[in-house]
């Protein structure tokens, strides 16, 4: 039976955001150059998960955008194509706590319910970030406290 080509993402999918994402973020472009480094060995996902020692359905998490791999991982699929992890993953530490948090997180204090810590790590038009921008500038919170602190809050409540 002949061997089927696939592709793990489509060209057309990407072009238009790709220049909008930070290349060290883009889960797409790690599987980008994961991809790109196998067409270029003829190697198969089956082929570079057997090198690297790793579950092939991992090797498809990665090749497909769907996940950045552990440090560990990184390492060994790097050792597996003979490169160095920094070429397939720029700041692959940043992208590994990143794959660790949600894209959006809020932290609420028992000590100040009435305020939470916010973490955003999304692509957002830029008529969003600036709404996004004015809503933080204008939070009562943040601007009593100097600092958005729970315990310059609560003093300034008091």
């Amino acid at each position: 039976m002949p061997r089927r080509t696939r592709t793990h993402i489509g060209v057309q999918d990407t072009l238009s955001s790709e220049r909008l994402t930070p290349k060290h973020l883009a889960k797409e472009e790690f599987g980008r150059r994961v991809f790109n480094l196998l067409r270029d060995r003829g190697w198969n996902q089956s082929d570079l998960a057997r090198q690297a020692g790793l579950g092939r359905d991992k090797i498809s998490v990665y090749i497909t955008g769907k996940a950045f791999p552990t440090p560990a991982s990184l390492k060994a699929i790097a050792d597996a194509l003979h490169v160095k992890p920094e070429e397939l993953l720029p700041n692959h530490f940043e992208s590994a706590i990143d794959a660790d948090n949600p894209a959006f997180e809020m932290k609420v204090s028992n000590a100040a319910p009435n305020t939470a810590w916010l973490r955003v790590n999304r692509l957002v038009s830029m008529v969003t970030a600036v709404k996004i921008a004015e809503l933080l500038q204008n939070d009562d919170a943040f601007n009593r406290s100097g600092s958005g602190s729970a315990s310059a809050v609560q003093q300034g409540e008091g």
